[in-house]
């Protein structure tokens, strides 16, 4: 039961770290999988699939070549040169992903209870060190408190959002929906690596690992294709929507909507903390820093950039980590490309 535990604990923050706002809010969902129709959820069960079985090996990588972080897991992967490389552009997109989502936290506080945004911000940071300075124990916690009300979320869409599809059943006229699968997955592998190679190097029994795996995949692939079921019910009324999944808690009653906002808040909040916790185990290895002040160094400048706006710089270095995301995974997914071991 320990081991169950455990798999469990590491199954959430998989999850917690893949879903972020976008999740939530429908609008990566409609990008990658409704705006196809029904290819959508071929889609989905493809990403599902992809997901467990790429999830796990990267854990299993970073079990067997005892890599701390994702700066050492890259240099044994690609060599020193592309290794370096690569961790630099890892660590300008984690930090840019980390400054939007310390952003959209504080807006969140602001429109839904008129909570300054200096103020919503700098308690985020504050709770955020709170919970880092207990390393990746209290990470582990507290996704396993979090993610079931995303999956309660995801329930409740499921009873209330979804009907009968306008649109008709029928086989894909095109295949691009395949290639923005991949790309999904890529991107949020790459943003999950923060997280999962810590945990590959900590946890000693592999089984946990693939049960881990195995839940966070299923999980995530149910929350993406109830979302997607109930979008694609209510095509015309969302597809034009800024935040899409609005239109189905717009119909909730009042209390629904404020645990919407706990949800929408606690999806930020876990891929912020895990992202400082991915970026503060590369800056260990480089730097004879304490943790905390790492943690706080990253906060502060995060803070600052919130001030300036950072969504233009966001919006090419999205694309960009999907694309060296996908050449990570193409490493990881070859067989006989980490020598001595088997996976």
């Amino acid at each position: 039961m320990k081991l169950w535990g455990k798999s469990i604990q590491v199954a959430a923050t998989y999850i917690g770290t893949v879903v972020g706002a976008g999740f939530a809010s429908g609008q990566e969902i409609l990008a990658f999988f409704t705006a196809y129709g029904h290819a959508g959820t071929i889609g989905i069960l493809l990403a599902t699939s992809l997901f467990v079985w790429l999830g796990y090996k990267m854990m299993l990588i970073a079990h067997h070549l005892r890599t701390p972080s994702y700066e050492s897991f890259n240099q044994k992967l690609f060599g020193p040169m592309i290794g370096r490389a690569m961790n630099i552009l890892v660590f300008l997109t984690l930090f840019g992903v980390t400054t939007v989502m310390l952003a959209g936290a504080g807006s969140v506080l602001e429109e839904q209870f008129d909570i300054p945004y200096l103020v919503g911000t700098t308690a985020t940071v504050l709770f955020a060190l709170l919970i880092l300075r207990k390393g990746l124990e209290q990470l582990l916690v507290v996704n396993a408190i979090v993610v079931p009300s995303m999956v309660l979320f995801a329930l409740l869409i499921l009873l209330d959002g979804t009907a009968e599809s306008p649109m008709p059943l029928s086989p894909p006229s095109d295949y691009s929906f395949l290639w923005k699968t991949v790309l999904y997955v890529s991107f949020n592998l790459a943003m999950a690596q923060s997280v999962l190679i810590p945990i590959g190097y900590a946890i000693r029994d592999k089984v946990v690992l693939f049960r881990a795996a195995v839940i966070g995949g299923v999980v995530l692939g149910f929350m993406l294709l109830v979302v997607h079921t109930a979008m694609l019910a209510n095509w015309d009324d969302v597809r034009l929507m800024n935040i899409p999944i609005l239109f189905v808690t717009d119909q909730w009653n009042e209390w629904l909507q404020l645990f919407f906002v706990f949800v929408l808040y606690s999806e930020i909040f876990t891929t912020l903390i895990s992202n400082v916790f991915g970026i503060g185990q590369q800056l260990r290895e480089l730097l004879d820093v304490p943790e905390s002040r790492l943690y706080l160094y990253l906060f502060s400048t995060a803070f600052v950039l919130c001030l300036i706006g950072y969504s233009q710089l966001l919006m090419f270095l999205y694309p960009l980590f999907g694309y060296l995301g996908l050449s990570t995974l193409c490493r990881i997914s070859v067989p006989g490309t980490i020598p001595r071991h088997r996976f």
